[in-house]
């Protein structure tokens, strides 16, 4: 009897045993989710394991490296090798990094000891780290600067871009570089749950109504009166300035292209306006190749033709006219929104500007209409309508 008992409690106990449900797994830290961020980029990528080593240490030569992937250099280097190598004069940097330091060098990202001397295999210290991050990301340092060498750990933490303890460590982890270039392209912690706008699935807007110039005329009127003229939107040490906090990864993935900020300035401005839009993950953008195509909510970016830079990025508010004129909206238009004077013809852009050769810029476009919404035309000159005030 008593082993009876004994197996019947033995069944019960493995029984609840069975039902007891498994300890939820735990969220990554801010540096696993901030290394996920820069490795999907190809910023920084594991050893031959594909391990992160978080916890390393991270030398001046490794620190060359990832700046030139964080600027979008790579590509450059392999067109100008020749160039990029002699920038570097350095004795002590080993042949696998002379390419990735003279980069860093040509560009104004860093500076050695001394003529012959860069230091490669010393430890980065957190204000070298915040040093290149703030010149790479545009915002230098020097006469009438905001901050310097000295200063430049304490500007960081003002950005929210790394923590106190990294800003008084020794020397900066991987893991913590990893933070510090997420923060650096997104304005967020990778912790960060912004609120979002939910998708409506592929072929429907986020109000979900089908994707038609029509629809998406009506959702940039709304977004008109949420985000009006004059709205403080700029880089990331404008005063109080706005930043896209709008789920937006198809729009992102746009940005990527071009090495743009998906958060701050008049890239991310479009971000946030595709996104409200076309949705977080639906819709996904591809090259508009006949300009005089572009439609409204289309995303433009203007290129340099001296060095395929990025100097602007707007959203299209209609398709170009006869004349191939057209109405945008943009941010960081002088550290504002800008929406056009619908009554002044001055308010327009022309394609016609950006054609030809000895042109400074070129205009390339990306639209997140599905391909089997064809183009009409019929949002040529809507912007100024009155009948679609």
């Amino acid at each position: 009897m008593r082993k009876k008992l004994f197996m019947i409690g033995l069944a019960v106990t493995l029984c609840l045993g069975l039902v007891i449900p498994a300890a939820a797994a735990s969220p990554p830290s801010d540096q696993e989710a901030a290394a996920d961020y820069v490795r999907e980029r190809g910023i920084m990528v594991g050893d031959q394991n594909g391990n992160m080593n978080l916890a390393s240490s991270l030398n001046r030569a490794e620190l060359a490296v990832l700046l030139t992937r964080f600027r979008g250099g790579v590509e450059e280097l392999q067109a100008n090798t020749a160039y990029y190598e002699r920038g570097c004069k350095f004795v002590d940097v080993p042949a696998w990094a002379k390419l990735y330091v003279g980069y860093c060098v040509r560009n104004n990202l860093v500076a050695g000891y001394d003529k012959l001397h860069y230091g490669a295999a010393d430890p980065v210290t957190p204000a070298a780290a915040c040093t290149v991050i703030l010149r790479a990301s545009g915002i230098m340092d020097g006469e009438g600067s905001v901050w310097s060498y000295g200063t430049a750990c304490s500007y960081a933490l003002g950005l929210g871009w790394i923590d106190e303890p990294t800003a008084h460590a020794e020397s900066i982890t991987r893991g913590e570089m990893a933070v510090l270039i997420y923060r650096a392209l997104t304005g967020r912690h990778p912790g960060d749950t912004p609120s979002a706008s939910q998708n409506t699935g592929d072929g429907y807007l986020s109000n979900g109504k089908p994707v038609t110039e029509e629809n998406v005329l009506e959702l940039l009127r709304q977004i008109e009166k949420e985000w009006p003229h004059g709205t403080v939107w700029g880089t990331h040490n404008t005063p109080g300035t706005h930043k896209n906090e709008v789920p937006s990864t198809a729009a992102n993935r746009i940005m990527d292209v071009y090495w743009v900020s998906e958060y701050y300035g008049c890239s991310g401005y479009a971000s946030m306006v595709s996104s409200l839009i076309f949705g977080d993950k639906t819709n996904p953008g591809r090259r508009v190749e006949d300009l005089s195509q572009i439609r409204p909510g289309d995303i433009l970016f203007w290129v340099r033709n001296s060095d395929n830079s990025i100097w602007h990025v707007s959203v299209a508010l209609e398709s170009p006219d006869e004349i191939h004129a057209f109405h945008e909206t943009d941010g960081n238009h002088g550290g504002i929104i800008r929406w056009p004077n619908q009554e002044s013809q001055y308010s327009k852009n022309n394609l016609d500007s950006y054609r030809g050769e000895n042109r400074a810029y070129r205009l390339e476009a990306w639209t997140r209409y599905p391909e089997d919404v064809a183009y009409t035309g019929n949002s040529a000159g809507a912007w100024s309508s009155d009948a679609l005030n």
